[in-house]
């Protein structure tokens, strides 16, 4: 009777480490990928990519431009000020700030790797995150990008979704386009 039950045991542990492990794969990743064109123009080039919960409250920023992020939102308020919001940049210290930002990118394949960790450096448990890019195309007109990833679990890629500030926006100068989430 007890072989029976050590035997059972053992199963079930079994299955569970197994379904624990699919779920907290510390080796993936979440890696987003563009295709980038710069404007040039004044009030423009300006990006931030963001990953938030299921929820939509900001878990991590990967990138913003350094105008932006370093002022450039009290010059200009609708230079990326959906993300300026939800990273309450008002209130970020210097080091979260320093830590995201980085020169406009040339033009060209651009890419930001998700470790599945929050703005402190926490893992996160398995589920539902948003990627979302904000960019501002010429003041305010803006592109934006969203997309649903799981993490924990099988491989997977999406394409989101592109939409605008304004529709006619769609057919004319775009900062992002081809962009390609993936999980693995």
């Amino acid at each position: 009777m007890k072989k029976h039950y050590l035997f059972l045991f053992l199963l079930i542990s079994g299955c569970f480490s197994s379904v624990f492990s699919m779920q907290k794969n510390p080796e993936k990743k979440v890696i987003i990928t563009y295709g980038w064109s710069r404007i040039q123009s004044h009030g423009s080039n300006q990006i931030a990519v963001w990953i938030e919960d299921a929820r939509g409250n900001h878990i991590c920023t990967l990138f913003a431009t350094h105008f932006t992020a370093s002022g450039g939102y009290i010059k200009r308020p609708l230079s990326l000020s959906e993300w300026t919001e939800k990273f309450n940049l008002k209130n970020a210290s210097n080091e979260e700030v320093d830590a995201v930002t980085g020169a406009t990118p040339k033009s060209g394949e651009q890419s930001f790797t998700w470790n599945g960790k929050d703005r402190s450096g926490k893992a996160l448990p398995a589920g539902k995150y948003i990627v979302r890019m904000e960019a501002n195309i010429l003041d305010a007109d803006k592109m934006f990008f969203r997309a649903e990833v799981r993490i924990g679990g099988d491989d997977q890629t999406t394409t989101g979704e592109i939409t605008y500030s304004s529709p006619n926006l769609a057919s004319g100068n775009v900062l992002f386009k081809d962009v390609l989430v993936k999980y693995q």
